[in-house]
């Protein structure tokens, strides 16, 4: 796998209903608008939340599609 690009992002508070508020500095380089929709990722063993945008998870999900379907094509080529 490639290098993990991991950078601290600016600190959020956490409210008395549970919501954050994520920082215009990292709003703005993700792209984040309001209404905009945010998938949530927790990595347990590290005790630790990351945000993804939705377009992001669905064009990352399709390049999965794309290996897995050129996989499935050398698959059936080697079994001829």
């Amino acid at each position: 796998m490639g290098s993990k690009h991991i950078s601290l992002a600016g600190t959020v508070t956490v409210g008395q209903k549970g919501q954050i508020v994520i920082p215009v500095e990292l709003r703005e380089k993700m792209n984040v608008q309001p209404g905009d929709k945010l998938i949530t990722l927790y990595v347990e063993d590290k005790n630790a939340i990351g945000l993804i945008t939705e377009s992001a998870a669905q064009d990352m999900i399709n390049r999965m599609g794309e290996h897995v379907s050129a996989l499935e094509t050398v698959i059936r080529w080697t079994k001829g």
